[in-house]
């Protein structure tokens, strides 16, 4: 029997927080932990009887919102807080801009002045920075050219394509001279609007310029349009559809009715039965052949049909694959021929990998956009592919281009060149000077005060914003620094930065090494997969709260963590304690066992079960058919975020065994392999 542990009454409560990876506004794995309850009161006070803390978190969150009016009555008190003090501006700058009704021109001027001498003022800071991008964005609203082309290059982050949409839109409407495809900024343009996934107003408005331009054509703007349908991006739909001069009315019905297409209109059908493909290819793979279209559109579609069954896991995916790999010979195909988008191909490849159709994954995998097959997963399946083939020279070559990459595929490319996953040579410690030069960046104390806030999303943008440029030595000392000052999320990632050299103790942080080995110990648990999962789940944060209520180190969500006591007897247990150190490795670690034991021993299906609960891997397995190797099973997983999170606790899991043990190890031996097994439902909650 387990060993009883009882809970003190004075546990200590640990403040909770929201993940990061499953929210937008969050970035890395961001954590805002407020309770409603919290906020409401404190949003109830009077701002007098606020501290400048809570005046300053409130206004904040005024901001969110863009209650402007409430932020006002917060301002002047939340400015006094002597380390975040200054993002007041910035904010009443930010409501401004977005809030400013363009026909109040007389104001514009004033307010640019405002804009440009906070930027001047505060040059190599976050908040600068993100006023920058503000400012972008209501330059391109106003159709301020001038402006706007000047302030984008100067534009730090560049990580959002709304403001790359105005920019280009900028510099092409400011260009003298002739214009042509090959023009620089041309082809940034294409390739922003290729990898968006969502053009709103400044994308279209891009678009449209282009167009306009002829500086892309009708069949390139209808094979964007194609992509978002196949994506469910349907605004980009209606917006593009618009530049095209689709029927709204026929376009709409497509969307949301496809199965009553009208069949009067080839573009707007095409759109429509892609939006079929995706909801239900079973019903449409039954109506393709008695449907009028050109052999092209029908290839294609099929190709849609079998993305859509696989992402279900139907067994009739790869008969739908090969109907779309038939040539077509038809000489009256359409000019404006479709082609699927990168992810109905990464579908479609995986429906060849689950049937072990190697010449069909070569074939698709050369059919991707130059970045995809720059991907390290396609290049270790072409890879694959051309080894089934018998074609080794070409896939040792592929292998090469990666191994040695400290990721999933990278280590299975070194495992089949007979490289197994080794620990790098550490690098020389920082030195205090170093860490002191680190210690004194200004940004730093600011994200240490936002942490402190409870405001990790700010605190996690504000530290990124200064390790973007370092080098190998700072962001070493930078991670060194964060580990001393408990801020363990940052230590992991900014370790993870460097290029050359490196520090894996830092990379992969084990913390809590006496509780780790009491509570991996009590389940007979590899405490190296163990701290690979908890790097995955909260990046060591012990009050880590995902949007649906997982919480602490090992993520728990609140009816597991009740099954879980009850069954390793922890007496007086209460929801909140499950932040508490030694109780979350306790219940995270029993479950852990518990669904390893419930999936016949094998790390890979437990992992795919502690993220997507038990029943679903038994589900996925059910589909197999054949046994295939663990590698592939873990890219046949069919949500995004379990497939990623797999990878990436297996993978870890194997860095930490070879950092502990200093000998080679095997990621294969680790994946096993699946065997297909009926499906059952698991007694596991």
């Amino acid at each position: 029997m387990y060993g009883r542990l009882i809970v003190k009454p004075r546990a200590r409560r640990i403040g909770v927080g929201l993940k990061a990876g499953l929210v937008a506004a969050v970035i890395a794995v961001g954590l805002i932990p407020a309770q409603p309850q919290a906020q409401n009161r404190r949003a109830a006070a009077p701002v007098e009887a606020m501290s400048i803390d809570e005046a300053f978190v409130q206004a904040r969150n005024a901001v969110a919102q863009e209650n402007r009016t409430r932020f006002e009555m917060l301002a002047a008190r939340a400015a006094q807080q002597p380390v975040l003090g200054d993002f007041v501006s910035y904010w009443r700058l930010r409501l401004a801009l977005a809030q400013m009704r363009p026909d109040e021109g007389s104001d514009w001027a004033r307010l640019d002045k405002e804009v440009s001498q906070y930027i001047a003022r505060f040059e190599d800071t976050m908040a600068a920075d993100l006023l920058r991008r503000d400012w972008i964005l209501n330059l391109g609203r106003r159709g301020d050219w001038v402006q706007l082309e000047a302030l984008y290059p100067t534009w730090v982050l560049r990580d959002e394509s709304p403001s790359h949409c105005y920019g280009q839109l900028a510099t092409i409407e400011r260009m003298p001279g002739p214009i042509t495809r090959d023009t620089l900024v041309v082809q940034a343009a294409r390739d922003t609007l290729t990898q968006a996934r969502d053009l709103g107003e400044p994308c279209t408005a891009l678009t449209q310029a282009l167009m306009q331009r002829r500086l892309i054509s009708r069949s390139e703007v209808f094979q964007r349009t194609l992509s978002a349908a196949e994506a469910g991006a349907l605004g980009t739909v209606r917006r593009l559809g618009g530049l095209l001069g689709l029927d709204a009315g026929a376009l709409e019905n497509a969307l949301l009715k496809p199965q009553r297409l009208q069949g009067s209109d080839r573009e707007v059908d095409l759109i429509g039965l892609t939006r079929w493909a995706r909801q239900e290819p079973r019903e449409l793979a039954q109506r393709i052949e008695s449907l009028s279209l050109h052999a092209a559109d029908r290839s294609y579609l099929w190709g849609q049909v079998a993305s859509g069954s696989m992402r279900k896991l139907e067994p009739e995916a790869i008969e739908y694959l090969r109907q779309s790999l038939q040539p077509v010979t038809n000489a009256s195909a359409p000019e404006l021929r479709a082609a699927p988008n990168d992810d109905s191909l990464s579908w479609m490849i995986r429906a060849a990998l689950r049937a072990q159709d190697w010449n069909s994954v070569r074939t698709l995998t050369q059919r991707q956009s130059a970045l995809a097959q720059k991907d390290p997963t396609w290049i270790f399946w072409r890879a694959r592919a051309l080894s089934a083939l018998k074609r080794d020279e070409e896939a040792q070559t592929l292998y090469r281009s990666i191994a040695g990459q400290y990721h999933f595929y990278g280590q299975l490319a070194g495992e089949a060149l007979g490289q197994l996953t080794t620990v790098p040579p550490k690098a020389l410690p920082p030195t205090d000077a170093e860490i002191a030069e680190v210690s004194r960046i200004p940004g730093f104390a600011r994200a240490l005060k936002f942490y402190e806030l409870g405001l990790r999303s700010e605190g996690n943008r504000e530290w990124n914003y200064h390790v973007r440029s370092m080098n190998d030595r700072q962001l070493i000392a930078a991670a060194q620094w964060a580990c001393s000052k408990q801020i363990l999320d940052r230590c992991v990632n900014t370790a993870d930065r460097t290029q050359v050299e490196h520090d894996f103790s830092l990379r992969f942080i084990q913390p809590f090494v006496a509780q780790m080995k009491v509570a991996a110990g009590e389940q007979s648990l590899d405490a190296n997969w163990v701290y690979g999962l908890i790097r995955q789940e909260s990046r060591f944060i012990m009050d880590a709260r995902s949007h649906v209520g997982a919480s602490g180190l090992m993520q728990l969500m609140p009816a597991t963590a009740r099954w879980v006591a009850r069954q390793a007897r922890i007496e007086n247990f209460r929801p909140e304690l499950v932040n508490d150190l030694e109780i979350n490795l306790k219940l995270g670690t029993f479950y852990l066992k518990s669904v390893l034991d419930d999936l016949d021993g094998s790390p890979l299906l437990a992992s795919a079960a502690y993220n997507a609960g038990p029943n679903r891997p038994r589900t996925w397995r059910s589909t197999l058919p054949g046994p295939v190797e663990g590698a592939l099973f873990a890219e046949l997983i069919p949500f995004t975020e379990t497939r990623d999170y797999v990878k990436k606790v297996l993978s870890n899991a194997t860095f930490y065994a070879a950092l502990n043990t200093g000998q080679p190890q095997s990621l294969q031996q680790r994946l096993g392999r699946v065997v297909p097994k009926a499906a059952s439902t698991s007694a596991l909650p």
